[in-house]
């Protein structure tokens, strides 16, 4: 038996077993090590390696930031504010919902924050304004994924870091596909709508419609501070994030004023903090199982692989889209990201294929994963926060998802749509 088939087995065994992603790569790689007759020490250097990065610091700030955001009442001066805005057209709720997911994901860079977040108080509202139940949930669940897409993603910052793709780039790319999407989801609820003839929202007076827009300009600040901070150069995306974090200590303060709830501010930086350690032990790990593979020239059989299929990078880009998306069915995003994408953007590469249109691509993929059973976590996020069951939200949910893949092929097959932002900030 080879070292590499030992490596691959000992890591698939793990993970049938349910051993934590880290470890199981981890005790492969050892494995690999002793079998082979090579040093420890270049474990832990490879590990060190792999955590010794600057920009992987972006990660665990976007999630405080995200949690701050919580915490701040932003997720309740979205709604109002989206709600003012687009909630006196038929559906209109339903277009709330789209809008407020897609603002609050500029401040969270998460789907799960964001559904969780604002899932309760979205399926609520739409209840009020016609929608059945569990088609609101849907709806919430599936326009969470935009948190994940738009900046500050930070599967975008993830992918950026890992692969050596500009994370600037990264982030603003994804900003257009966000929008899309965001477009394609409020389609689905404006033929939707009228079957289910929910009620509208009041028209505000401009008075009214002033009082909400002022007092929502604080929170909708943040996703302007960082996209703003990182194109005018004045931040890098690291530096970019920990400004979030001050913006959003900011926020809590003004909100809560002297009752500050210390014990939930200490709760959301104990779960940041335990989010970052679980992140750099995944690059660490993660690190040394790439240099493994690597030295095998895996990255060169797997290109290989696919050029024997063809040589077709439209049909190669197909057959990608469809293996990450069964991959996301039922696995997380976290393993396609340490160790799939490190492996198939050489090959992108040397197709000819812009790395930050295909990261984007990448994202994109993992993000529907989120959504689509058995596997999906907003999903099952969804339905822990408002209380629906979960056969009941995907058969609501297919409409939305055949959305999302639609706009996952324009992204694909149109790379300008991902790569127009990046060149004209120079990112590229």
């Amino acid at each position: 038996m080879s070292a590499l088939t030992l490596l691959l087995a000992v890591f698939a065994f793990g993970m049938i077993i349910g051993l934590p992603l880290s470890f199981a790569m981890l005790t492969s790689t050892v494995l690999y090590f002793l079998y082979e007759g090579q040093p420890l020490y270049l474990v832990v250097q490879q590990f060190y390696i792999g955590i010794d990065s600057f920009t992987l610091l972006a990660i665990p700030f976007f999630m405080l930031a995200g949690d701050l955001m919580v915490v701040s009442g932003t997720a309740e001066k979205m709604l109002t504010f989206s709600n003012a805005v687009v909630g006196r057209f038929r559906g209109g709720v339903g277009y709330v919902t789209v809008v407020s997911s897609m603002l609050f994901g500029g401040c969270s860079g998460s789907a799960i924050s964001e559904i969780a977040g604002l899932g309760r108080m979205q399926v609520r509202m739409m209840e009020k304004g016609g929608f059945p139940r569990a088609f609101g949930t849907a709806l919430a669940v599936s326009s969470s994924i935009k948190g994940a897409i738009i900046p500050p993603s930070i599967p975008m910052v993830l992918v950026g870091a890992i692969t050596g793709t500009s994370i600037g780039g990264m982030l603003i790319g994804g900003a257009v596909p966000g929008v899309l999407v965001a477009i394609a989801m409020s389609v689905v609820v404006f033929l939707t709508s009228r079957g289910m003839a929910p009620q509208r929202e009041g028209r505000l007076g401009l008075r009214e419609m002033a009082r909400v827009t002022l007092g929502s300009l604080p929170f909708l600040a943040m996703p302007f501070i960082i996209l703003g901070g990182i194109l005018s150069g004045v931040f890098t995306p690291t530096e970019a994030s920990a400004a979030a974090v001050g913006y959003g200590f900011l926020l809590v303060l003004a909100r809560q004023g002297r009752n500050v709830k210390w014990g939930e501010l200490g709760r959301v930086l104990a779960r940041s903090g335990a989010l970052a350690g679980v992140v750099l032990l995944l690059s660490g790990s993660s690190a040394v199982f790439s240099w493994v593979l690597a030295t095998e020239r895996v990255p060169d059989m797997v290109a290989g692989l696919l050029f024997s299929v063809t040589d077709n990078r439209y049909v190669i880009l197909l057959i990608i889209n469809i293996f990450l998306l069964l991959w996301g069915m039922v696995m997380d995003m976290l393993p396609a990201i340490f160790i799939i994408v490190p492996m198939l953007m050489p090959a992108m590469v040397k197709l000819g294929v812009d790395p930050i249109h295909f990261g984007v691509v990448v994202v994109f993929n993992l993000v529907i994963g989120l959504i689509t059973p058995p596997y999906g976590a907003a999903l099952f996020t969804g339905s822990i926060v408002t209380g629906v069951p979960l056969e009941k939200i995907v058969r609501a949910m297919w409409p939305f998802m055949a959305a999302a893949i639609a706009v996952l092929l324009l992204i694909t097959y149109v790379p300008e749509t991902v790569l127009f932002l990046p060149r004209l900030f120079g990112l590229d």
